[in-house]
Formats: C-alpha cells, sequence, structure tokens
C-alpha cells in the first residue's frame, strides 16, 4: 500500500519539526524545498535566460517584488519538481511530504497536515534565524494563498506539547493505514 501524508504549511510554522517526528517513526521523508533547489541547478541556465542572474539570493529579491516573476519561475521549477516527487514515491510505503505551497504545486495527496502557529511566533522564529523583517513580510505576502487544510496543528506551544500532539495523530494513522 501506498500512503502520501503533505505537511504544509507557512514559514516558521513548524513543517520541518512535524515532517521529522514521523521521518523518525519510519516514514518515508520527502522535502520539497531540496527538490526545488536541485531542480534549480538542472535548469540553471534557463533561470540565468529569464532573471539575468543564477544567484539564488538575487532571484530571490526579483520573485518577492514581482509575482509576475514568481510566476514565471515557478512556471520553469514547479513541473520538474512534482517529476521528482512522484519519482519518489512510486514505490509502496507511507511517504511524508514537507511542502508549503502544496496547493500551488499540485500535489496530491492522501492526507494533509497543516502547521500553523500565530503571525507573532513566525517573526520571532525567522528572527532567530536571522531574516530580517522585511523579508518575512514578503515571504508571508507571497504565502498568503497557503490556507488550512486536513488535519490542522497548532504550533504555538513547546515542542513537548506538539509532540504529545503528534504521537495522537501518529497513533491514529498507524491504525488506518497499516
Amino acid at each position: 500500500m501506498k500512503f502520501i501524508i503533505c505537511v504544509t504549511g507557512k514559514i516558521g510554522t513548524g513543517k520541518t519539526t512535524v515532517s521529522t517526528f514521523f521521518k523518525n517513526k519510519g516514514f518515508k521523508y520527502i522535502n520539497m524545498d531540496e527538490i526545488g533547489k536541485k531542480v534549480f541547478y538542472e535548469k540553471i541556465n534557463k533561470i540565468k535566460n529569464l532573471f539575468g542572474t543564477e544567484n539564488r539570493k538575487e532571484i530571490a529579491k526579483i520573485v518577492f517584488d514581482n509575482p509576475s516573476e514568481l510566476k514565471k519561475l515557478e512556471e520553469t521549477l514547479h513541473p520538474d519538481m512534482l517529476k521528482y516527487l512522484y519519482e519518489r514515491t512510486k514505490d509502496e510505503g507511507t511517504y511524508i511530504v514537507e511542502a508549503a505551497i502544496k496547493r500551488r504545486l499540485g500535489i496530491k495527496s492522501d492526507l494533509t497536515i497543516t502547521v500553523s502557529c500565530s503571525k507573532k511566533i513566525i517573526y520571532e522564529r525567522l528572527q532567530n534565524r536571522g531574516l530580517k523583517k522585511e523579508l518575512i513580510e514578503k515571504i508571508l505576502e507571497i504565502q498568503s494563498d497557503i490556507i488550512d487544510e486536513g488535519i490542522i496543528i497548532r504550533n504555538d506551544a513547546s515542542l513537548e506539547v506538539l509532540s504529545e500532539n503528534l504521537e495522537k495523530i501518529y497513533k491514529i494513522l498507524e491504525k488506518t493505514i497499516k
């Protein structure tokens, strides 16, 4: 049996923490950001032609300031990202796919887990990672189409509370998918 769970949510909500929990339970883990970076470098010539640079930070500035440029980048990367995803999930097993922009990518999954938390906590977490407030605002604006779907996990409390909640979800999943 194949079962795909997509963990989605805005930047700084705890998608990686949630995904790692399930990875540690034996689920096959796929990170769409990593696939995106791989595809980016495979398409580097096309990207350089589109944006005049191959520097990811410079391209980020371009696309964060211009939605039509973001659309061009997504149209260049997303089809191949999906090909990689479906290639990596063709075998039997339970997969945990971490993808902030699940809907925009067009990922099909058997279950979606949305991780969310308050904007205040998002800002705190991201500023602790060294991101500037202006950049956080731009990223959150771009991610404004991320909506709660499936199982919604609030990640405003401690890691212990999150782990307890994830353990409950895991026990239900274990009965359902095995």
